[in-house]
């Protein structure tokens, strides 16, 4: 699946005309890549359904085109999505600029995301225990935050181990990141969901496109999360084979 993936990022890098400058062709896929599609509204309403709560496309669709809509503006579901929306142009930019993420730029999405929730203001790493908390998942102390977050980037393999890290494909990195920002959980809610988004962030900065939640990802997530860091998740690499598709049409 990864040299399937690895193939169909090649191939576009190469270009098909003969007077293309690679560089150029290159450049013009991760544009593609990482430019808004009309999929974003899907992505967007996929996050906060990993957090379960029930979104209809078409009425996520009027709040991020900013049209009249069933969806009340001082709903819950309307704010963190124009959030979502402001914290993936953060992203976009931040892979456009050539780097990847780190603990503080997911703090950033998180207060991009949250910014019209007034519950969140000046509170953005909590101070107990993370209220999507699972079950028998040990989080760390909230004081031991900040310093966590110091030593959460590529340079330290995210706090993985680097014999490790650095034997996966960028592909199952991602997944990596996930994985232990999760069990971090450093915010007071939506954690799953800024894990998600930081693993994106790193398959953008990769030159991947999107990797969308879907329905059975709450699930899938528990499982997850309540065990080992995956060493690989073959449902998401197949799920990133088909997004190149849909990224190139």
């Amino acid at each position: 699946m990864l040299e399937r993936i690895d193939l169909a990022l090649a191939s576009r890098m190469v270009g098909s005309g003969v007077d293309d400058e690679p560089i150029a062709v290159a450049q013009r896929v991760l544009d593609g890549v990482r430019r808004p599609t009309p999929t974003d509204t899907t992505f967007l309403a996929s996050l906060l359904r990993l957090r379960g709560l029930v979104l209809d496309d078409d009425d996520v669709a009027c709040v991020l085109e900013g049209r009249p809509g069933r969806m009340s503006p001082l709903t819950q579901e309307f704010r963190l999505l124009r959030g979502l929306q402001s914290a993936l142009q953060l992203i976009r930019q931040r892979a456009g600029d050539g780097k990847p993420p780190d603990g503080w730029f997911l703090v950033e999405l998180f207060r991009a995301m949250t910014a019209e929730l007034p519950r969140f203001r000046n509170n953005d790493l909590r101070r107990g225990p993370p209220w999507d908390a699972l079950l028998y998942v040990s989080y760390p102390a909230p004081d031991q935050l900040p310093p966590i977050l110091d030593t959460f980037d590529q340079a330290r393999c995210y706090r993985d181990l680097p014999v490790v890290f650095h034997s996966l494909h960028p592909v199952r990195q991602g997944f990596r990141l996930l994985w232990r920002f999760a069990r971090i959980a450093p915010f007071p809610d939506f954690n799953v969901v800024l894990a998600w988004l930081g693993m994106n962030a790193w398959l953008q900065a990769k030159g991947f496109p999107l990797l969308c939640p879907e329905r059975g990802d709450q699930m899938l997530m528990t499982r997850l999360l309540s065990g080992p860091p995956p060493s690989k998740i073959v449902q998401l690499e197949g799920r990133l084979l088909s997004a190149f598709g849909e990224a190139a049409a």
